[in-house]
């Protein structure tokens, strides 16, 4: 085995070899004798995935680089291929790049210091394998490609290598999200399999889950410093303005402050929570500016959109050129921009240091700033009481016109694990099934259903349903809550019937994915549920700026929550098709949080999948 420094400048181009965080990881992971399982806490722009990355390749690893969400993923993409083509180059084989993220999947060999060309087909045959939270939930179950779906959690278990399991922006996981991961996390340590769980914010109560991980912490004053002076961050500082706002005044006020601080060769995040309130804001500071550096992105843009938007932010970093971007809170999560200031909107104490942490990400910014505008969170996201939040907005006035302390934010966030029965006890049936051949459980496991972070489904937004799917995807299809979809009469709300609902299911017979419209209800879990819209309703530019109301809200009984989608049948006649299904036991995420759909639904015939009814477990 190679010292830390000598794998560094072999697989890096690192001049200065690697800081003490990552030495210390390097010696947990890169002996092959080892067997760890460790709760790494550092700061955002630390190099934790160099200190997984580098011990993985010089031990011959199996790396699993585990993210939130698709963006966090893509955003890997690149660095991956740069340290896989260089090892390729200074040994004498080839690496494989596995991505897997929903509906899309690829695998690239580097050989010889050369890319070779990319294939489909995975199988998670690689040597670092990037993929989400909900994938590998999928993969972990062995769901997925007919026929084959066992070899996932063959290679995830029993594999030869040695595999490494590496959770990042773990923070990120709420919920029903935190009690699957904390299942997962048990499971994996249980059978003595290596990981690396990772964060920046997680709080004390949720770390106290993880109590069996090693714990490894450079984010106190000492350690932080420490890696400060051996990354070279001249500027680490960045000082923190609050303005205090009611609800109706933050979206103004916010426009403000950029038209103050604006300037062509700046970069600037704005981030405001809601699509509904972005928009507006967009369109009056690019009206307002007219520049060709105003960008906008959110979770309800097309995925083409959200990697062009990134790529050309990115492109601009490069070359240091300035970029005006507004967004939500889709790109506060481990994304790698190095913005001259950030513009939030009141968030809860988490939100604030991750999206703090895109703001002068480097170190090297001179007179960097960030702005905090508001005196509320939004109700749906409010996770403070009353009286954290007296304290939260006393934190921000003492810090006003100061350096912005993250660790003295971060203390009011002591609020614990959500817990929820159901997610548990069906996270056990499954694991017991595919890994302990408890045969009752098989019916479980044949209807294929995952519920990855909320019991609050999903459904895809789409401007064209394909004929046939083996050619051609949905056009501009785009996840959303199905909250956002149902039209309550309280809200003088009513339904367009220029949407329609299909159900798309996997032909066995044919091995193709079909498309029908919908005509039967029940259970929402175990339909994978399309709206149609007209292309008017969708802009490449500004995405799908409101939900389709599709669905009629028919009241709740106990958990279970009913609508509506009202069509005709066959003759014409009007028909009411009623759905259902389970309520959280919390209140939801941000509406760019939310649970992607199943992209490889288990194969069932149509007419059979339609009877199905709730799990009696619920």
């Amino acid at each position: 085995m190679q010292s830390a420094l000598e794998a560094y400048q072999k697989f890096t181009k690192f001049e200065d070899g690697p800081n003490p965080m990552q030495e210390e990881l390097f010696d947990h992971i890169a002996p092959k004798k080892n067997n760890p399982a460790l709760l790494l806490k550092a700061p955002t722009g630390s190099g934790k995935t160099e200190a997984v990355l580098i011990p993985s390749l010089d031990s011959d690893r199996r790396l699993f680089l585990i993210f939130p969400s698709r963006s966090l993923v893509d955003d890997q993409i690149s660095r991956c291929e740069e340290y896989l083509q260089r090892a390729s180059e200074k040994t004498d084989r080839p690496y494989a790049l596995v991505v897997d993220r929903g509906s899309e999947a690829s695998r690239t060999v580097f050989e010889n210091g050369k890319k070779l060309e990319t294939g489909k087909r995975h199988l998670y045959d690689g040597d670092v394998i990037l993929t989400t939270f909900d994938k590998f939930l999928y993969r972990f179950f062995g769901f997925g490609e007919p026929k084959k779906s066992y070899i996932f959690p063959f290679r995830i278990h029993h594999s030869q290598r040695h595999n490494l399991f590496c959770f990042d922006e773990v923070h990120a996981y709420d919920q029903v999200a935190f009690v699957n991961f904390e299942r997962l996390i048990k499971a994996l340590y249980k059978v003595n399999l290596d990981m690396v769980v990772m964060t920046a914010t997680m709080p004390e109560t949720y770390q106290k889950e993880l109590h069996f991980l090693d714990s490894v912490d450079y984010t106190t004053e000492t350690e932080q410093q420490e890696l400060e002076r051996c990354q070279s961050r001249p500027h680490p500082n960045k000082a923190l303005k609050y303005i205090a706002a009611r609800p109706k005044e933050v979206t103004d006020k916010i426009c403000a402050s950029v038209s103050e601080h604006y300037k062509s060769d700046k970069r600037i995040i704005v981030t405001i929570e809601t699509v509904k309130n972005l928009i507006p804001a967009y369109k009056h500071l690019k009206e307002q500016k007219g520049d060709e550096n105003i960008f906008l992105y959110h979770g309800r843009l097309s995925n083409q959109q959200r990697k062009k938007v990134y790529g050309e932010l990115k492109e601009r970093e490069d070359k240091n050129e300035g970029y005006l971007l507004l967004t939500t809170s889709a790109i506060e999560v481990g994304c790698d921009l190095d913005a001259h200031l950030l513009i939030t909107e009141l968030c809860n104490p988490d939100s604030l240091i991750q999206r703090a942490g895109r703001c002068n990400r480097k170190g090297k910014i001179k007179d960097a700033e960030i702005v905090v505008v508001g005196n509320k969170i939004p109700s749906f996201l409010s996770i403070l009481s009353d009286e954290k939040m007296e304290k939260y907005l006393e934190k921000l006035h003492q810090q006003n016109g100061k350096n912005l302390n993250p660790n003295d934010i971060l203390k009011l966030m002591e609020y614990v694990p959500h817990s929820d029965y159901r997610a548990e006890v069906l996270f056990d049936m499954l694991y017991e099934y595919v890994y302990e051949a408890r045969l009752e459980n098989k019916p479980l496991h044949d209807r294929g259903l995952v519920i990855t972070r909320s019991f609050e489904p999903s459904i895809t937004l789409t401007t064209k349903v394909p004929e046939k799917e083996v050619k051609h995807r949905p056009e501009n299809d785009v996840g959303v809550s199905i909250q956002s979809c149902i039209a309550r009469g309280e809200d003088d709300e009513s339904i367009n019937p220029d949407f329609k609902v299909y159900q798309r299911f996997y032909d066995e017979y044919n091995e193709e994915f079909k498309f029908v419209e919908l005509t039967r209800g029940g259970s929402i879990y175990f339909k994978e549920l399309f709206v149609e819209v007209p292309k008017s309703y969708f802009s490449e530019e500004l995405g799908y700026i409101e939900p389709p109301k599709v669905f009629e809200y028919r009241g709740e009984r106990g958990y279970r929550q009913n609508l509506a989608y009202k069509t005709t049948d066959e003759n014409g006649k009007p028909k009411d098709i009623w759905l259902y299904y389970l309520k959280d036991f919390e209140k939801p995420t941000s509406e760019d949080m939310t649970q992607l759909p199943q992209t490889e639904p288990i194969s069932v015939e149509p007419e059979k999948q339609e009877g199905i009814e709730q799990l009696s477990l619920f």
